[in-house]
Parts: structure tokens; C-alpha cells; sequence
């Protein structure tokens, strides 16, 4: 993901307190820049990160002639902010510009709720940078409004060769993939590398506004969550930071209950091996919303934590050894 360049126009000081105790340490957060003016900005704004500008409009009024010259030069994203909560009525020409109200006094309450919705932009903003879908891919990706199973697989301990398993047995048109393998940061990139060439998948470590395309494997990043959204009326994966679930990060569960919600029951969903119950909520909330669902049986598991989870709240419709799982996936997607 790219790195975040965040610009402070602004001379409110606990504001600034605020926003650089709650972001410094993020790991998507290049630099937090404090300038006295907004048009302070210009000769430091980056072409290859998001550039984000939180212009405080109680300081300084909004420029639509300065905007649009910047934008004809480089990527900024805008979130205006101010005491006066009449202000957004002004901020709608661009699409890519919001508001945020500021609290009359920032406390730690009230600073964590702005904090919160700042944040939930920024991914936001992370996301839209994404590059447009080729022509040539675009046969391949899925409408949501598509019956086209799409398959979405959770692995621990043992994951890698039984996904090697899985992956080697289905055919280059198989429908889209979305695997969340518990492994550690910077191995998941190394991963997805050898699968891809080792098969004839394309199998790439999951960024966001990636479209889930038949005949590609996409892989959670290992220090990120994983969820499928909506892009133009198709689905794509939206990578983000988060609270760690069942001790992890990436969770199955919020890429299954993205599912549930979104795809409904237009997805295979699979539990391999793996120690821990990651992965049983959110597999029982896609049986329920009548997805296919898959467990590996304990004779084939190397830790047989994950799918015994799934199995004893009942998520799991079908409990197979790890060799005929392939050819259930087929079966059900046909």
C-alpha cells in the first residue's frame, strides 16, 4: 500500500497533539507535515504516495481556483474541517474531498471519535488510488450481481502445502480465490511469488482495490485485514489495519462476513488446517446465508483447531479429506 503524506493546515495545537499521538505510529503513515497555510503544500506533495491535506477551514477559507490548479498536477486528497458544520454544503465538486465536523473541545472522547472517522477515510483514500481495470481483464472480474461461486479459504499451521495441494488440482479458469493464511509479516509476499510461479494461477499478494478475477488467487497480506467490497458494481478486496481477532491479523472471519454480506450465496467457503478458531464465526454466518461450505478432516490436518471449531457450531456442510476437497469445489461451482 502506498504511504500516506499527511498535511496539517492548521494552527489549532491540541488538534495537531491529537492527530500526531493517534498516527505517528501507523504503518501506512509516511510523514505528518504541519504547514502554516494550505498552499504550503504545493512544492511538497509526492507522486507516488497519497497526499492528504486536512485543510482547517476556521483558519483559512476554502480556494477552488487553487484546488483545481494543484489537481492538474498532482494527486491530493482534501478533508476540510471546521467548528461550523454548514461548511460541507460548499465541498461537493470533486468526489474525492469530505468534512469532518471538529468537536467544540477536543477531549480524549471526543478526539478519539474524530480520530476514528479520519481514519476510515484515509483508507478510503487508499483505496481509490488503486489503478483502473484493463480491458483485457475485464472478461475475467465478477459482478456482484453474478451466480459465479466465488471461493474464499482460511489456513494456520500446515496451510501452505495443503493450499499447494488445492491450488495444483483446479483449473486455470477457477473461479476467483481469496485466502487468508496466518503467516508472518513479509512472508505472505514471498509466498504468493512461489505459488505464482510454480502454477498457472496468477496468485499475488492482496492490495487494495484489486477485482477478484477468475483464474487469480489473491493473498492476504500478513499484517493487514482482508475484506470483499463493492468497485463499479464488481467485487474487490480491501486490505486494511485493524484490531488483531482471535490474536490475528489477517482474520478469516471478517473476509467470511464480508461474504455473507456481500456475496450471499454465491461462494465456496473452506477451513483448513490451522491451530485457533479463526475463521468458524464468520464460516457459520456464509452457511447461513447459504453459501457451500468446506472442512479438511482431522485425519488430513496437521492441527485440526480451525475446522473442529467450524464443525462443532456447525458451519461446516462438508468434512473432507484434504485430496477431494478439489474436486467438491468443482462440483459445486459447475
Amino acid at each position: 500500500m502506498a504511504g500516506v503524506r499527511l498535511f496539517l493546515a492548521t494552527s489549532q495545537q491540541d488538534l495537531i497533539y491529537y492527530i500526531r499521538a493517534n498516527f505517528s505510529h501507523k504503518p501506512y503513515i509516511e510523514s505528518i507535515i504541519s504547514v502554516p497555510h494550505p498552499k504550503s503544500t504545493q512544492s511538497k506533495l509526492d507522486r507516488s504516495n497519497t497526499n492528504l491535506l486536512l485543510w482547517d477551514m476556521d483558519l483559512e477559507r476554502h480556494d477552488t481556483a487553487w484546488v483545481n490548479q494543484v489537481r492538474k498536477h498532482h494527486s491530493i486528497n482534501i478533508i476540510y474541517t471546521s467548528h461550523n458544520r454548514a461548511t460541507p454544503a460548499v465541498l461537493n465538486q470533486y468526489g474525492k474531498d469530505t468534512f469532518i465536523a471538529k468537536p467544540a473541545i477536543f477531549t480524549p472522547a471526543t478526539s478519539a471519535r474524530y480520530l476514528s472517522a479520519m481514519e476510515k477515510l484515509i483508507d478510503n483514500f487508499i483505496l481509490s488510488r488503486e489503478q483502473p481495470l484493463s480491458i483485457r481483464d475485464l472478461p475475467k472480474t465478477v459482478m456482484v450481481t453474478d451466480r459465479q461461486k466465488i471461493i474464499v479459504i482460511a489456513a494456520s499451521t500446515g496451510g501452505t502445502n495443503a493450499l499447494e495441494d488445492i491450488i495444483k488440482q483446479l483449473p486455470v479458469d477457477s473461479p476467483p480465490i481469496v485466502v487468508v493464511q496466518h503467516m508472518s509479516r513479509g512472508f505472505t509476499k514471498l509466498f504468493a511469488e512461489r505459488l505464482d510461479g510454480l502454477y498457472k494461477h496468477t496468485v499475488k499478494e492482496a492490495e487494495s482495490g484489486d477485482f477478484l478475477m477468475r483464474g487469480c488467487i489473491l493473498l492476504a497480506p500478513a499484517d493487514k485485514h482482508i475484506r470483499i467490497v463493492e468497485k463499479q458494481g464488481r467485487l474487490v478486496v480491501e486490505c486494511f489495519f485493524g484490531t488483531r481477532i482471535h490474536g490475528v491479523m489477517p482474520a478469516a472471519d471478517i473476509l467470511f462476513e464480508s461474504v455473507a454480506e456481500i456475496v450471499k450465496n454465491n461462494a465456496i467457503g473452506i477451513v483448513l488446517t490451522g491451530m485457533g478458531t479463526d475463521g468458524a464465526r464468520g464460516l457459520k454466518l456464509m452457511r447461513n446465508a447459504g453459501c457451500k461450505t468446506i472442512g479438511q478432516n482431522e485425519a488430513t490436518c496437521v492441527v485440526y483447531g480451525m475446522p473442529k471449531a467450524a464443525k462443532d457450531i456447525g458451519a461446516i456442510e462438508y468434512e473432507l479429506p484434504l485430496a477431494k476437497i478439489p474436486e467438491k469445489i468443482m462440483e459445486l461451482v459447475q
